[in-house]
């Protein structure tokens, strides 16, 4: 047997991995933009770790802006609400993804599993492959448009028809490839029949019927239906996106005719109905219908894209064509004289108005006011001095509009005939991966372990590939799809972390940052970046520095600098973390809040003598503790217990009396630190808030504040203050 292993505590092995990781790294190759990213120092794998509360769910959102547009990020770095909203935007468009791992995620979730569905058109159960949120990433960024031609400018009034164009599992599959070749789509149903010349669905039926073909419920026939949609339903302009299953699509089309017979060589029964169409956007792989959709592709040929389900935003963005990129000059925050821009859309662009509220304008009047100027029918000064319908009598753009707002329409297209560099979006995904080590590693990422190594990646000198279990498709991960993990260092399944997964990913840590608190008094008198301080180098002392406390818990004092709100967060939030932390150890406990070197009224948690002999008797009771634990509720209202747990001198003034008042045998004292005091009979009362109840219940006053929950010390006493005094004057 061998010497056994060396045991190293968690924050050295992550210092090892953050090494390893770093040259592991720069040891890859990759796209021009992926490139780019790494030069600038950013990782394709990487992972945030540290204590709870430091900001690294928080930080993820500035890493993604960094991978994903970089001159927001620059521009606005101090402004967090710009960085939020351009983060929530690029979620919407899918280019972010955030998933958390837990024990019960697995590989089926992450990469591809099985889904039983029901065939809508046969109403038999099939099982079809579905990407998990991994694999669909993965395929969306490395998606390329092979075709693409000019799309229409404006999508308003246009139906969308999802539509497939044969089984990419069944002998029809080549369908697909012979409508792109030919710039058409063809429909299987219909047999061998000629529709021309049908208007309604009652017509389509009766040329069934001529055909010998009679279904037993003519009413929900889908083949009707679906021949019917086809022949007189679409309209030339309607767009058809061409499904690849049930959850991805390969290509986008627009109708340019009406209905053709054109019977097929190959299938005597089918695909002899016909559309000629202008093939807009072809993609391979095929992209996720998270791209497109708010759901998913129902199981039928043909049918409308209801607006529930079509993303039309998405939509307009995948047919983004040259002549509107200049849109993308229109980034959030810039001004325009005196409006604002708030947001940018695919359809509409919303600014903030001088006078306050917003204004949203379409984009097509912007796209159409552009393409005027630039074919040399207007000049900017013509739309500035409202001379537009003089120039261009047809246009049928809202007068109301163009001539109301004509100084910022000006303005806009002024900015966008200015030269651009085009989108400042690169073509980079970012997968957000919280608390990554609590997912079971090898059960989550299984055979692609390695793949996500950036030498491994497609386009590395050293790229590989792995066939999938189920959809037995050769798989690999592009070099424009970024991870980002966070790590919980207090989390007890840290041990659990691949061995495998740590060297694949470099390690950045989050530490706790009193600094960003030294400008936080309480009641001009308590620190609390001091506190924090302080408290975290005990914690270190009595256990490890992967279980101190995190600054993100105390930032809200920044904004709200009170006492009260002190209290709320070591109560809810600290005090618990120190029981987990300490599993209950209560001495180690009041060593961290100094409680040990405090008078018993300002101890968070306090000793007591034990009844353990009363209890047991004094055999079983010898061997037990002689004392428990109490925790003192008051303490959390005392400034003087947390300036204790500096161990500071406090300040003389802070004990002087403020006011005092007396009934019968007790005396309530206020002090200047504001806490309150109880005498009875010369003696000091603890817990104080007992005795206020009993002194309130004989002068006959609520203890209740107006929402009917319980007042707390402070309050209480000063109420009993107040009234005691009002009795002596």
């Amino acid at each position: 047997m061998g010497p056994r292993a060396k045991t190293v505590t968690p924050h050295v092995w992550l210092h090892t991995w953050r090494t390893l990781g770093s040259n592991f790294i720069s040891c890859g190759s990759s796209g021009s933009g992926a490139f780019a990213l790494k030069e600038r120092g950013v990782a394709l794998n990487q992972v945030l770790f540290g204590p709870p509360g430091t900001g690294k769910t928080y930080a993820t959102i500035d890493l993604a802006l960094e991978i994903l547009d970089p001159e927001t990020l620059r521009e606005h770095q101090k402004n967090r609400a710009v960085l939020k909203r351009r983060f929530d935007e690029l979620v919407q468009q899918d280019r972010v993804r955030f998933v958390t791992f837990h024990q019960s995620f697995s590989y089926e979730d992450f990469v591809e599993g099985l889904r039983a569905t029901t065939d809508e058109s046969t109403q038999q159960l099939r099982y079809e492959v579905v990407d998990g949120v991994f694999k669909s990433m993965c395929e969306a960024a490395a998606a390329k448009v092979t075709h693409q031609a000019q799309a229409p400018s404006d999508l308003k009034g246009r139906r969308v028809w999802k539509m497939s164009l044969g089984n990419t599992l069944g002998d029809d599959s080549h369908v697909y490839d012979e409508c792109l070749q030919g710039e058409y789509v063809l429909l299987g149903y219909g047999e061998d029949i000629d529709f021309t010349g049908c208007t309604s669905r009652q017509e389509v039926q009766q040329r069934f019927a001529s055909a010998g073909i009679i279904p037993a419920n003519p009413t929900n026939d889908y083949r009707i239906t679906s021949v019917t949609a086809f022949v007189t339903r679409m309209k030339m302009g309607d767009l058809i996106v061409v499904s690849d299953g049930n959850f991805k699509f390969r290509a986008i089309a627009e109708i340019t005719g009406d209905y053709q017979f054109k019977p097929h060589a190959e299938f005597d029964t089918g695909y002899s109905q016909m559309r000629s169409v202008k093939w807009l956007r072809e993609y391979s792989p095929s992209l996720p219908h998270t791209e497109l959709l708010n759901g998913q592709f129902s199981q039928m040929t043909l049918y409308e894209m209801s607006s529930s389900t079509l993303d039309r935003e998405k939509l307009a963005g995948l047919l983004g064509t040259a002549s509107n990129a200049g849109e993308f000059a229109l980034q959030v925050d810039q001004r325009f004289g005196n409006y604002v821009v708030r947001k940018v859309g695919s359809e509409q662009i919303e600014f903030d108005k001088p006078s306050g509220g917003s204004l949203p304008l379409p984009l097509s009047i912007i796209r159409q006011l552009l393409s005027y100027v630039r074919d040399g029918r207007i000049t900017v000064e013509d739309i500035r001095q409202k001379r537009v319908f003089e120039r261009v009598a047809e246009s049928d753009l809202e007068k109301y509009l163009v001539n109301g707002y004509q100084n910022l329409f000006a303005a806009v297209v002024e900015r966008l005939l200015e030269p651009t560099d085009g989108p400042r979006v690169n073509d980079a995904r970012v997968l957000i991966i919280d608390e990554i080590n609590r997912g079971n590693m090898s059960r989550i990422f299984g055979e692609l372990i390695t793949l996500i190594e950036p030498s491994k990646r497609a386009s590395a000198d050293e790229a590989l590939s792995v066939v999938l279990p189920y959809s037995k498709k050769s798989f690999s991960v592009p070099n424009n799809l970024f991870l980002i993990g966070t790590m919980n260092t207090v989390d007890r399944s840290l041990a659990g972390l691949d061995i495998a997964l740590r060297r694949r990913f470099t390690f950045r840590e989050m530490p706790p940052k009193p600094e960003l608190l030294d400008n936080v008094l309480i009641e001009n008198q308590l620190h609390i970046g001091q506190l924090l301080r302080v408290m975290n180098q005990r914690i270190e002392a009595l256990l490890d520095r992967d279980h101190r406390l995190g600054h993100a818990y105390f930032m809200p004092l920044q904004n709200d600098a009170s006492l009260s709100r002190l209290e709320e967060i070591f109560r809810n939030q600290v005090f618990p973390l120190l029981q987990e932390y300490f599993f209950e150890d209560w001495q180690r406990i009041a060593w961290v809040l100094n409680d040990h070197r405090k008078s018993p009224c300002d101890q968070f948690v306090r000793k007591l003598p034990s009844q353990v002999e009363e209890l047991f008797g004094s055999d079983v009771g010898a061997g037990l503790e002689e004392f428990s634990w109490e925790v003192n509720e008051e303490a959390f209202q005392r400034l003087e217990a947390f300036l204790r747990i500096l161990d500071i001198q406090i300040p003389a003034g802070l004990e002087v009396v403020k006011r005092e008042a007396s009934s019968g045998d007790f005396v309530l004292r206020e002090l200047n630190s504001g806490s309150i005091e109880v005498l009875h009979q010369g003696h000091p009362q603890q817990p104080t808030h007992p005795a206020l109840r009993e002194l309130a219940n004989q002068i006959g006053m609520s203890i209740q504040g107006e929402t009917g929950h319980r007042l707390n010390t402070r309050t209480l006493g000063r109420n009993l203050l107040s009234h005691l005094q009002n009795q002596e004057s």
